[in-house]
């Protein structure tokens, strides 16, 4: 992707991209980013960024070697996925939402993908109350429910 992307970019254009497989069975999360904010992790009442190696998006610099990393995820535990619309979003003063207010609504909601985005998605609104946004706000929860047997 990253070829196809530098390849007649006169422009200059690129994109930020989280690129995740979880393996369904094992709950290992193998996973690489270019340049896109790393993702929460919400296990339990425990939120946090999900450790992501520095990164230039695809699309900059032709050849770039993107790594892949990986994350044993548990029972229970939630990856929520965001656009900086999120995190960058501001109040009437020019301040923004910030990952530590993510983290705080993270904590304090319950760990399931469909509470998890309304939660998010109403503080961030209220947060922002009527302050016009130049960007989107696109935001995605999964959650690992599998059990490993004992086998």
């Amino acid at each position: 992707m990253n070829e196809a992307l530098c390849g007649n970019n006169d422009t200059g254009m690129f994109v930020t991209i989280f690129l995740g497989v979880l393996d369904l069975t094992s709950g290992c999360l193998s996973y690489t980013n270019a340049g896109h904010n790393p993702p929460l992790m919400v296990t339990g009442n425990e939120a946090s960024k999900l450790t992501c190696d520095s990164s230039i998006p695809a699309g900059v610099m032709p050849g770039w070697q993107f790594t892949v990393q990986h994350h044993q995820m548990n029972k229970g535990d939630s990856v929520f996925l965001y656009t900086d619309g999120l995190n960058e979003a501001e109040d009437n003063n020019h301040r923004q939402f910030g990952l530590e207010r993510m983290l705080q609504v993270a904590r304090l909601t319950i760990n399931k993908p469909q509470p998890l985005i309304e939660a998010m998605a109403s503080s961030v609104h209220l947060y922002m109350g009527d302050t016009e946004q130049g960007d989107d706000l696109t935001m995605l929860a999964i959650q690992y429910t599998h059990s490993l047997s004992s086998n």
